[in-house]
């Protein structure tokens, strides 16, 4: 690939870890970053290269600036994606992708309309792990599927950022996104969704959410303060598929009638880049990896969750 260059949005912790991969990936670059705090920009500079720049615009438009990566907290996303595709960039964008699924499809809504590339920076799908969990799902080789369980607990309840309503905090947008979406990519949109969890101080502390496929059930269990792990499996009438850490996931498991073990130990942030700039550089309005309709039924998703659970941001009132 010709030398692609990225415009940082946000220089956080997941910014960081996204650029300290990209030095992997032959033909990518760093060219601009902004942050709010412009301290934090030029240590990012300094250290991943490209120019500290003093506003978001300056960065998204400066020289050699092919595509823009949107790493700001999330309930800032519709700004900055709007501000990028008015400017006629290309984006990249975390998740959760938007605070809700209105501002999602005003988002995509507006991409369509500029015929600019605009996608979900939803890791997991553009990495072979997941993609070879589905084709196993859905090549048969564990039959009819009869049972799916899944849990992300991991203890963040001492990170300010979970805690900040304003933030969009809590356990459900920030990681009861990934198993959603799993099950979603795999199975489609369910019958039905129920949602029961935990609110303290305007966030989501824990949830058990319970996705109805009619012949089967998923059963998936979040939580910001339980740490019991991170796993799906999904159990079918010749098998089943058991996925340590999925929404990273290095490895799958597939047992029964058949027996595999899958193992990717490429860089996952380093691939998602990489295939996202080549999307871009081939002409593509949408991304083949993670297209628009995937995220506004995941959103759709969330919206119903947190719905049930009564759960609504300051920025929404």
């Amino acid at each position: 690939m010709a030398d692609f260059g990225w415009a940082f949005l946000g220089c956080g912790n997941i910014a960081e870890q996204v650029a300290e991969q990209l030095f992997g990936e032959r033909g990518m670059r760093i060219v601009s970053c902004w942050n709010r705090t412009p301290e934090r920009a030029r240590k990012f500079a300094g250290r991943f290269g490209g120019s500290a720049c003093a506003s978001a615009e300056e960065a998204v438009l400066a020289d050699g600036v092919n595509a823009a990566y949107i790493a700001v907290t999330a309930d800032k996303h519709a700004d900055y994606i709007r501000l990028c595709l008015s400017r006629g960039v290309p984006v990249l964008c975390e998740k959760p992708f938007t605070v809700n699924t209105s501002e999602a499809e005003e988002a995509f809504a507006l991409a369509k309309e500029r015929g600019i590339y605009l996608a979900e920076a939803m890791w997991t799908w553009y990495n072979a792990p997941a993609r070879t969990v589905r084709d196993w799902v859905r090549s048969g080789k564990i039959g009819k599927v009869v049972r799916v369980t899944a849990k992300y607990a991991e203890r963040y309840i001492d990170i300010p950022r979970f805690l900040s309503p304003e933030l969009l905090g809590g356990a459900l947008v920030d990681i009861g996104v990934y198993p959603l979406r799993y099950a979603y990519e795999l199975f489609g949109m369910p019958r039905g969704v129920v949602c029961r969890g935990e609110l303290r101080g305007g966030v989501d502390v824990t949830e058990d959410i319970v996705l109805d496929y009619g012949d089967f059930r998923a059963e998936i269990f979040v939580s910001i303060e339980d740490p019991q792990g991170e796993e799906f499996v999904i159990e079918g009438t010749k098998g089943a598929i058991r996925v340590p850490y999925f929404h990273m996931a290095r490895e799958a498991y597939l047992t029964g009638g058949e027996n595999e073990h899958f193992e990717d130990d490429s860089p996952k942030y380093g691939v998602e880049f990489r295939r996202v700039a080549e999307e871009i550089a081939a002409g593509c309005a949408q991304s083949a990896f993670c297209p628009p309709q995937a995220t506004l039924d995941t959103m759709k998703l969330l919206d119903e969750c947190r719905r049930q659970l009564g759960l609504v941001y300051p920025c929404e009132k």
